[in-house]
């Protein structure tokens, strides 16, 4: 009985199971890190931009962009930016096979003045920012600095960023589509 107690104490040992999981998932993120430079360094992405009320259902102080960068097998990355009365939200959503793999997000606050009791638009701080990388539909790591205010009924942050990344997938789809249509 020791002898089969001692061996399956060397396996742990060897095994070591706590660190083959932190070692897949750093592989996972270095993955997805070399996904990323590929994609910014693809010259043959091409893009579409949809602006304000193309995209945005109610129209917000500082307008909207939302621009999708594909090539012919599908969506690489979409760039998002919409602006309100005080700050602007940048969310950047990156794709693998039309997968979701990472989501970078972040909110630039101006700087209010004492002194004119007013936003100063030409003065940003970075209030949030969020990196969020994703396998199989799930987070499975991520880094937050700040906390994220954007006026969401879902308390999930995974939730929350699929459902954004869902509908702004679907609506760079349709104008893809309706890009290649134009063409024909």
């Amino acid at each position: 009985m020791k002898f089969f107690i001692n061996l399956f104490l060397m396996f742990l040992i060897i095994y070591q199971p706590g660190i083959s999981v932190s070692q897949d998932k750093e592989e996972l993120i270095e993955y997805i890190r070399e996904e990323l430079e590929n994609i910014h360094l693809d010259t043959n992405l091409r893009s579409t931009t949809l602006i304000n009320e193309e995209f945005l259902p109610d129209m917000t102080d500082g307008g909207g962009e939302l621009t999708g960068f594909y090539i012919e097998n599908g969506i690489s990355k979409i760039y998002r930016s919409v602006g309100i009365s005080n700050g602007v939200g940048i969310t950047e959503f990156y794709y693998k096979k039309n997968k979701l793999i990472f989501v970078r997000e972040k909110f630039n606050s101006y700087v209010f003045n004492e002194n004119t009791k007013s936003f100063d638009y030409t003065k940003i701080n970075t209030t949030y920012s969020g990196s969020y990388y994703f396998s199989k539909d799930k987070i499975f790591n991520s880094t937050v600095k700040g906390k994220r205010n954007f006026g969401d009924n879902l308390t999930d942050i995974q939730d929350i960023l699929k459902k954004e990344s869902d509908e702004a997938f679907k609506r760079i789809n349709e104008s893809i589509k309706q890009v290649q249509d134009n063409k024909q």
